[in-house]
């Protein structure tokens, strides 16, 4: 597949090799042909912050996977780039995959609000227990609403955005479910707001766990449960955090200050 590689800026020639390289590369990673790639690179001033941007936009079929990076540096924009739409790419390729595979009836214990959720095809090239803690990302949560946090994620194309639900005052997650609805995951014994306008289609669900976990009993869970990601309160920090599966098959981690 040919990459189509733009530049802005003083940007150099190993950076765009590394983005033929990369975007080329999604065609492998996903098993379908792709129709076209195309890269925007664009260097700011260095005085301004996240001054690399990186915008790609690639077709299956006929759909198009955009993604749009802002980093420190171009080779770091380029490299989260990659990784965000090879993500976008497999879960289409997993939605496309469940359709031709949906049964008539649900299966016994595969219930999911009265939707068949089949098993998410293995995206590691690392099996559980192989996997490192290998990137950390320190953020200061802003109170948003549930849908600004899922507006926010689409902007950023990520499956999942970590965040402070005004509606709650408690730290939560919202995230694309694997049937196409959006929900929130917070903490055991945080109450769900009354529906306010434009939340209705935003599902409520509780942690899984009655209290914080270690960072390494955080890698334990993902290890026995393969999830994409997982939401726990940090017991270093007594606070929200998420521990998610990279591209790469190691685990990434976002934390707070």
């Amino acid at each position: 597949m040919n990459v189509e590689v733009t530049t802005r800026g003083p940007v150099d020639h190993e950076a765009v090799e590394l983005a033929e390289e990369k975007l080329g590369d999604l065609e492998s990673a996903v098993g379908r042909p792709l129709d076209h790639a195309r890269v925007v690179l664009r260097q700011e001033k260095e005085s301004m912050p996240e001054s690399a941007r990186a915008e790609g936009e690639v077709q299956l079929g006929k759909t198009i996977i955009r993604g749009h990076v802002a980093a420190d540096s171009m080779s770091h924009a380029i490299h989260e780039l990659a990784d965000r739409m090879q993500q976008q790419l497999r879960r289409h390729v997993d939605r496309l995959t469940s359709l031709k595979r949906q049964p008539v009836e649900t299966p016994e214990g595969k219930w999911d609000h009265g939707t068949w959720v089949p098993a998410r095809p293995a995206q590691s090239l690392h099996a559980p227990g192989e996997r490192d803690v290998i990137r950390r990302k320190v953020f200061s949560l802003v109170p948003l609403k549930a849908t600004e946090a899922a507006e926010l994620m689409r902007e950023l194309d990520h499956g999942f955005y970590l965040f402070h639900d005004s509606d709650t005052e408690a730290d939560s997650v919202i995230y694309l479910r694997d049937d196409g609805q959006l929900a929130v995951i917070a903490a055991q014994g945080v109450a769900p707001p009354a529906d306010g306008e434009g939340s209705a289609q935003i599902q409520r669900e509780t942690s899984r766990y009655s209290s914080a976990l270690t960072l390494e009993d955080a890698v334990s869970e993902m290890d026995e449960l393969n999830h994409r990601f997982m939401f726990f309160t940090d017991a270093a920090t007594d606070r929200a955090a998420v521990i998610y599966l990279r591209y790469d098959g190691h685990y990434g981690l976002i934390e707070q200050e």
